[in-house]
């Protein structure tokens, strides 16, 4: 997948963190995408509330049930449709957690793995990399032993 790491196990590694990131992305979207139907389908109890609210005023037949119509639509916490909107909230949100501790749990040991693959080849090749500068530079130091 990419050809331009000069190691497998840098590419492996960069391949399993793709998948991990793909995997939290897709969860992520998920929530999202629950969260936007709960917000329609707010609008539309809200709407569904308003209009019954206006026909409770519109019906209303003296000042005396007017007034109280009026009162019962201003008490806090009076809509059906905000309380019903808070807790399904609260569930998307909790799945969402959820799941994303779910995806981590299931990716990590493979992100260790390959991290830890990673670190070791990076240092073996630093290591040789290492001893080959200090043979070149043995080479051109007078009285070295590895002097031609």
């Amino acid at each position: 997948m990419f050809p331009q790491f000069p190691s497998p196990a840098v590419r492996t590694h960069i391949e399993t963190l793709l998948g991990f990131y793909v995997d939290l992305s897709q969860r992520m979207f998920e929530a999202a995408q629950s969260l936007t139907e709960l917000n329609l389908q707010l609008g539309r109890d809200l709407l569904a509330e308003t209009g019954a609210n206006t026909q409770r005023l519109l019906s209303s037949r003296n000042a005396c049930q007017l007034g109280a119509n009026v009162a019962a639509q201003l008490r806090p916490g009076g809509s059906h449709a905000l309380l019903t909107y808070q807790r399904r909230v609260a569930e998307v949100l909790s799945r969402c957690q959820a799941s994303v501790s779910q995806s981590a749990a299931k990716h990590m040991p493979a992100v260790r793995r390959s991290a830890n693959a990673m670190a070791e080849d990076m240092a073996h090749e630093a290591a040789a990399h290492g001893a080959h500068a200090a043979e070149q530079l043995a080479r051109f130091q007078p009285g070295s032993p590895l002097h031609h």
